[in-house]
């Protein structure tokens, strides 16, 4: 059996740093650090990834702040994210492999997140997002390799 992307995770863990890059023009660089944790029994992965720039205010010490957790669920694979950009806590399920989208009226915003292993040791961790009652595009990219 193939691994599935969990397993590709757990093969991974640990911190990883590069770059985060939005698709808005007026938007800064930003650095991107992701903590990859395997969760007990190795049934998923928790990430917390930050995106640094150097935009910051005391009010908004960072560009991207998120807490998330990648797990197996009776009905497959789930994404919970917990993020500076809303008040709740979203679910996403996967509807194409790695691809996980807030079902409607669950986000106050469409919401879909891709985590993708294109090799070992990197993550690309893709938000694409829009206003409320409107369309989702990519916007957010972090592109980051395991560093320990």
């Amino acid at each position: 059996m193939a691994a599935d992307l969990v397993d590709r995770l757990l093969g991974q863990t640990g911190l990883h740093v590069g770059t985060s890059s939005d698709a808005r023009e007026d938007a800064a660089p930003q650095a991107a650090r992701i903590m990859v944790t395997a969760l007990p029994g190795r049934s998923g992965v928790s990430f917390d990834y930050e995106g640094l720039n150097l935009l910051t205010t005391p009010d908004r010490p960072f560009g991207h702040a998120e807490h998330a957790v990648l797990a197996r669920t009776a009905t497959g694979l789930t994404l919970y994210s917990a993020n500076i950009h809303s008040p709740l806590l979203m679910e996403l399920r996967e509807t194409e492999s790695g691809t996980f989208e807030a079902p409607a009226g669950s986000s106050p915003f469409p919401l879909a997140i891709q985590v993708e292993v294109p090799s070992a040791g990197r993550l690309l961790y893709t938000w694409s997002f829009g206003e409320p009652g409107g369309e989702f595009s990519v916007r957010i990219t972090g592109d980051v390799t395991l560093v320990d």
